[in-house]
């Protein structure tokens, strides 16, 4: 986003918080100013903690705002765009209303989430955010039915994801047409943490197996949990069919997923998933869990599947479908192509989060 920003002739100013030890606390990229503020964040970010750091949280708040009034003044900012009701948006609030700047705030997932299924506390922290901001962008309509549901008017909202790289659609459409008799490759780029329940797949894997024994597997991402999902199956015997890769850098991702022939997310809840987009872009056919935000990118049986999210026997038989389906994932390719490129292609984006700039500033004048 920051990227097309820049191209179009703005001057953007990045403050994010310091999550890895190498990280620096400033650096330009590509004149792009990164400013990360320091929290004690024990080298992983907030989502990887089971329980809310409320110290480390202290800290995070009181340096996010100091490192945002610097980058504000210094660099003469005129708006400020919050990621994340919850935390960031806190700090968006304050700083605006200090230096009379207007602020927006994109709701993405596990902010919504906190709100809606944590304590009350965080919940009023949420609407209270959301109504100082000048304007909301929800990733999916599911969050703004619920935001509204919240007291949150409904001019004020808007709804589209985040966006999809170029290269994605590019990977799309070079994928060979036909897979022949060759061993499919199931992908999951998902980290590896609790929300995202890689086990289920796990478990499902000698299920796929032994209806389809050549099936090849990719767990391509990162978190706590890699070792047990590892020692997982070592259990079941089936390491010789599943590799982990690790973190994989996002410029790599296009040929990742151009090369895989079904993309599996086992997650327990999502805003609109970039990682589903992406898939859908490279042609890649999505078999996901049953969850409001993929239901409004995935018809079952039409362009993926859908799956309840605890049932690996059903997951396994969704994937052998797919698997013994090739008709459907050729057919479902160029319609998820055409979709994401209707709906997410960052241009298309960008020409909305760029005319709610124009109308923030231009309200504040």
């Amino acid at each position: 986003m920051a990227s097309f920003l820049l191209r179009d002739g703005y001057e953007i100013t990045v403050v994010t918080p310091k999550i890895y030890k190498r990280s620096d606390y400033f650096e330009g990229q590509n004149r792009i100013k990164v400013y990360r503020f320091p929290f004690l964040s024990g080298n992983k970010p907030l989502i990887e903690y089971k329980k809310i750091p409320y110290f480390r949280m202290i800290l995070y708040y009181l340096t996010g705002f100091f490192f945002s009034i610097y980058a504000l003044i210094k660099h003469k900012c005129h708006l400020i765009h919050v990621h994340w009701a919850i935390p960031t948006g806190l700090i968006g609030v304050l700083a605006g209303a200090l230096l009379n700047k207007p602020f927006i705030v994109t709701i993405h997932g596990s902010d919504f989430r906190l709100a809606t299924s944590k304590s009350s506390f965080l919940r009023q922290l949420f609407i209270f955010v959301c109504r100082k901001a000048k304007h909301l962008i929800c990733v999916s309509e599911i969050m703004k039915k619920e935001t509204e549901q919240m007291g949150i008017r409904e001019e004020n909202i808007s709804v589209f994801p985040m966006g999809v790289d170029e290269a994605f659609f590019e990977a799309g459409r070079r994928r060979k047409k036909g897979l022949g008799d060759r061993p499919l490759t199931i992908l999951s780029n998902r980290n590896l943490i609790n929300i995202y329940n890689i086990s289920l797949l796990i478990r499902a894997v000698p299920l796929i197996l032994r209806e389809e024994p050549h099936t090849r597997f990719i767990i391509a991402g990162e978190g706590p949990e890699r070792e047990d999902l590892e020692m997982e199956a070592r259990s079941l015997n089936i390491v010789s069919s599943v590799q982990f890769l690790g973190r994989v850098p996002h410029e790599e991702m296009p040929s990742l997923l151009g090369q895989a022939d079904i993309y599996v997310s086992t997650s327990l809840f999502d805003g609109t998933s970039v990682s589903l987009l992406e898939a859908l872009a490279s042609g890649t056919f999505p078999v996901v869990t049953d969850i409001p935000s993929n239901r409004e990118w995935i018809a079952d049986g039409e362009n993926g599947f859908l799956t309840p999210t605890n049932e690996e026997k059903f997951l396994a038989k969704r994937i052998v479908d797919a698997i013994r389906n090739k008709a459907l994932l050729e057919k479902s390719r160029l319609r998820n192509l055409q979709v994401v490129e209707e709906k997410a292609l960052w241009r298309v984006i960008m020409e909305k989060v760029e005319n709610i700039y124009k109308e923030s500033l231009y309200s504040k004048n």
